[in-house]
């Protein structure tokens, strides 16, 4: 480890955990984290200008090493990472979720995303066409937001609003 970082080993089921604390910036733990984590798969945030450093590393679809780091305000929830730790292989909504240090239980799968500008997902629009609460493409953009920014989804959503109309 750096000089000046102090860091504390833990045991988990299925890995073992280091808590670290540093005065180095992201920029430092961006690069440092290869060193650390060798893997086939490596998945990364960072705010530079919050101090924020996250990454996760994976080995066939295995949570193998996780690094967060940042201000003691921005202290992901541990358990939710821990717990990863001890699954064989981790699903896609909780390998999103991973590096939020959020757990991924009780969220819907929100499908492809089809409106980028706001990250709505196929899944969340058919389930808004379906609940009656957005039948048409306008209908859509004040439930969700989805093609008011951009615009570049709306073919994709009349696509989606006319196929649903065609299968009712």
């Amino acid at each position: 480890m750096p000089k000046e970082t102090w860091w504390a080993r833990a045991t988990l089921t299925g890995g073992i955990a280091y808590l670290v604390a540093s005065e180095q910036g992201p920029e430092f733990w961006r690069e440092y984290v290869r060193v650390l984590m060798t893997c086939d798969d490596l998945a990364e945030f960072a705010d530079n200008s919050r101090g924020i450093f996250r990454a996760a590393a994976f080995h066939e679809g295995r949570l193998e090493g996780a690094l967060f780091l940042g201000p003691a305000d921005t202290v992901p929830q541990w358990d939710a990472v821990k717990a990863l730790f001890e699954a064989e292989a981790i699903a896609d909504t909780q390998r999103r979720m991973l590096l939020s240090g959020r757990a991924a239980d009780g969220l819907a799968e929100t499908g492809p995303v089809i409106c980028a500008c706001f990250g709505v997902g196929l899944n969340v629009i058919r389930e808004a066409i379906e609940s009656k609460n957005a039948t048409s493409v306008e209908a859509i953009g004040k439930a969700l937001r989805a093609g008011t920014n951009c615009g570049s989804c709306l073919p994709e959503l009349k696509r989606i609003v006319h196929e649903h109309a065609h299968a009712v």
